[in-house]
């Protein structure tokens, strides 16, 4: 079955099993990129409407020294390469595992799993248009079930490009993350404590 962009997009958002399962076939790695690149841009300027003045800031520069152009471009892209390398942690346990799926198939699952990212942009109008302790703590409450969701995106993905059953794929999953982030912390945590 040849899907399109928006027929994909929906089939992520209402059959996510269905949806990977065409992606991890197919592996449309010039429209999985555009969607990660898409969905990267708005989550960009949802947590951080205005970078270059936030840069001027940091590094003490003259304010409208710097322009959003730099910005965006170094954001695009380190979002697909952030992508490519959790694909790369995610290849070489699913390997360890004995899954029999790509790479390519990975990356694209994982760059249409990250679409649900454009739902923080009504989250936060929301946050705005509230503005009070409620508009936050509607933000922070949506926010929590749209991180869930791109997380279990993310694990479906996984088990259809690998044949995995779901915990096998939660382990591939979860099992880079806790090395990329709980060891270091782990072993800044030990260090300093000696």
């Amino acid at each position: 079955m040849q899907l399109g962009i928006l027929d994909t997009l929906y089939l992520v958002l209402t059959s996510p099993s269905a949806a990977f399962r065409a992606v991890t076939e197919k592996r449309p790695l010039g429209w999985a990129i555009l969607t990660a690149l898409f969905s990267s841009v708005v989550f960009s300027f949802v947590l951080l409407p205005n970078p270059h003045e936030l840069a001027e800031a940091i590094f003490g520069l003259e304010k409208g020294r710097l322009g959003t152009a730099p910005f965006v471009l170094i954001w695009l892209s380190l979002f697909p390469l952030a992508l490519l390398i959790l694909s790369g942690l995610f290849q070489v346990v699913a390997m360890v595992l004995r899954g029999r799926g790509s790479f390519r198939g990975v990356y694209c699952g994982l760059c249409f799993a990250s679409f649900p990212l454009v739902f923080f942009a009504p989250l936060a109008l929301l946050r705005a248009l509230i503005d009070s302790r409620t508009g936050q703590l509607v933000y922070y409450v949506g926010a929590v079930p749209l991180c869930l969701w791109i997380l279990a995106l993310g694990v479906i993905a996984i088990r259809q490009n690998y044949g995995f059953t779901f915990g096998r794929a939660a382990v591939t999953c979860f099992v880079p993350v806790f090395l990329v982030f709980f060891v270091p912390v782990l072993v800044v945590a030990i260090s300093a404590a000696l």
